[in-house]
């Protein structure tokens, strides 16, 4: 298991430099090395070599308590203490690191990680840093293991660049965990016990945790409503209680009292994992009319982004704030959508509305009242025509195929903004899709070749996905109907896309070269792979007249719309565990 603990270093310590008994650890040595860190031997080191950002690595299988405390002795220099046990009492271990001057380390627990801990022992591997002013929880044993597990889950509901506000129990835990575990742009506690310091339409983030409230719990939800930005989410739990003002006494209450102000979206319970109270326990997510008795009632809810057309001139993605010169066209969103807080709610895959039927539903209520051509009205045709498509409803596709041949017959002008015109050819190719859907073939080929001739390098060589497959599309259809020419013509096509796309010049697309857009050379990599894939399809189509299974097994090496087809997976794997 060299190889996975190393790698598990890393992937929370990052490439370091690790203090260890290198007799003892014999092996990882190379594959810490190899991973990128510098090793040194605790027996031959100096104290140059152990002091600052070294990480001390232990492996502890013994059970005399004074023994563990002259161990973890040898790295009283050391910034952070990776350790290993092997099913030891964690009590008096813990006790022997905290009186030594460590805390638990703010990363240490990450969310599915915490069935793994209990009462009675540590994981088979844990990590410490140096105590500091306000450690708080983090300075507590098996105490703390709950709390920790809710902020670890809540920075699974951060978004890049958010600025997330902690109130509530453990706020300084909270803000640690969240700043180890999360890519927020900031963390901060609330100061007092009111928010009237903190400015409307400012927090994209909320985590509160049995907040200490003075004017009843009902009015703190008013206050988040007031300071979350129309795109903000909110992570909240409460107590169980008998019903005081304090916070709510049951779930139907707290759920009536959110559905007021906010979009509900996931509901979790926290609880044992058997029958033993001090043993692992789970935090996992559960049905909103789920029966669940446990100690908590945790929820995640988003604010209500229909709100945000009136504050437009305010909006500002925190992922794509920093840096200076313009940004590029792809990402400004301020300018191209009516109501640009609709983007991270609806249309940003990873970050958009969880509940799949209040999305479908919040795209309904922008097709109602957005203008014919805007690209909020772009944007909500494919959000749910994309649902229609994936929960496999035929009977819906007559009622979308219009709205997308309406929105494609609105005019184009010079000034039409560039964002209009890529969900023109995204919805090109979900007419495509959707044709296929009910069985309109002829209608898909004419669908997909208007995707595959569009002017996608308008928006940005990235669109090129759309264009490339569309072409290896159509060529599907054409294989299957025997035209085998007009197939190699859309291989061709789509190979031909590809490279004009990587041919496209790249620098003003991808923003400062020193803060790139992260996704850039990602999806570019996409547009290229795809590409090969019809290369693939035109090196390979001798075979086709032998044996087209042989063929197409060569070809279809990669899903076409990859993030789509794994939701749809985890749609199918959902519906089966549920049977």
């Amino acid at each position: 298991m060299t190889i996975q603990t190393a790698n598990a270093i890393v992937q929370r310590l990052g490439p370091c430099r690790i203090l260890l008994d290198a007799t003892a650890h014999a092996t990882l040595v190379h594959e810490l090395a190899l991973a990128g860190c510098e090793v040194v031997d605790v027996a031959t080191a100096d104290s140059a070599e152990i002091a600052g950002t070294t990480v001390g690595l232990l492996r502890w299988a013994g059970t005399d308590p004074n023994g563990f405390v002259r161990a973890i002795a040898l790295f009283g220099h050391v910034e952070a203490l990776v350790l290993e046990t092997a099913g030891q009492d964690r009590a008096p271990i813990e006790q022997a690191l905290f009186d030594a001057g460590w805390q638990r380390h703010p990363g240490g627990m990450m969310a599915h990680e915490y069935h793994e801990w209990s009462q009675h022992a540590l994981p088979a591997i844990s990590y410490y840093a140096r105590a500091r002013a306000g450690s708080g929880e983090l300075a507590i044993g098996a105490g703390a293991d709950a709390l920790i597990a809710r902020y670890a889950m809540a920075a699974n509901h951060v978004r890049t660049g958010d600025h997330v506000l902690v109130d509530g129990e453990g706020a300084a835990t909270g803000v640690a965990v969240l700043t180890a575990l999360s890519r927020a742009g900031s963390v901060v506690p609330s100061i007092g016990s009111g928010l009237a310091g903190t400015a409307a339409n400012s927090v994209d983030l909320i985590v509160a945790f049995e907040p200490a409230v003075s004017a009843g719990w009902v009015a703190r939800l008013y206050d988040y409503a007031r300071v979350l930005k129309h795109d903000g989410r909110l992570v909240l739990g409460w107590r169980r209680s008998p019903g005081d003002n304090a916070r709510p006494g049951h779930w139907d209450a707290l759920i009536e009292a959110v559905s007021d102000r906010f979009l509900p979206e996931t509901r979790y319970t926290q609880e044992s994992t058997g029958s033993d109270g001090a043993g692992p326990r789970a935090l996992y997510p559960i049905a909103m009319d789920q029966q669940d008795q446990a100690d908590w009632m945790l929820v995640v809810a988003s604010a209500n982004p229909l709100m945000g057309a009136a504050d437009r001139g305010d909006y500002l993605h925190p992922a794509f704030a920093a840096g200076t010169g313009p940004k590029p066209a792809l990402v400004d969103f301020g300018a191209a959508y009516d109501n640009p807080y609709l983007y991270r709610s609806m249309v940003q895959m990873g970050e958009r509305v969880g509940d799949e039927m209040k999305l479908a539903r919040l795209a309904e209520c922008v097709i109602e009242d957005s203008l014919p051509a805007s690209a909020d009205r772009g944007a909500a045709i494919a959000v749910l025509g994309y649902r229609v498509l994936e929960m496999r409803l035929p009977d819906t596709v007559p009622a979308i195929l219009p709205l997308i041949g309406d929105y494609l017959s609105q005019p184009l002008d010079d000034d039409t903004s560039v964002h209009v015109r890529r969900w023109r050819i995204s919805l090109a190719f979900l007419a495509g899709r959707l044709s296929e859907l009910i069985g309109d073939r002829a209608g898909a080929r004419n669908w997909y070749r208007v995707t595959a001739e569009s002017d996608w390098a308008r928006f940005s060589p990235l669109l090129a996905t759309k264009a490339i497959a569309a072409s290896f599309y159509e060529a599907r259809i054409c294989l299957a109907d025997g035209e085998e020419e007009a197939a190699r013509a859309c291989f061709r096509k789509g190979v031909e896309t590809a490279l004009e796309a990587a041919a496209c010049p790249h620098s003003e697309q991808m923003g400062s070269p020193d803060q790139p857009l992260s996704f850039y050379l990602q999806e570019l990599a996409e547009v290229i792979d795809m590409g090969s894939q019809c290369a693939n399809a035109l090196a390979n189509f001798a075979i086709w007249q032998r044996d087209p299974g042989l063929f197409w097994r060569q070809v279809d090496v990669r899903r076409f719309g990859l993030a789509s087809w794994a939701r749809d997976l985890e749609r199918e794997n959902k519906q089966l565990r549920a049977a």
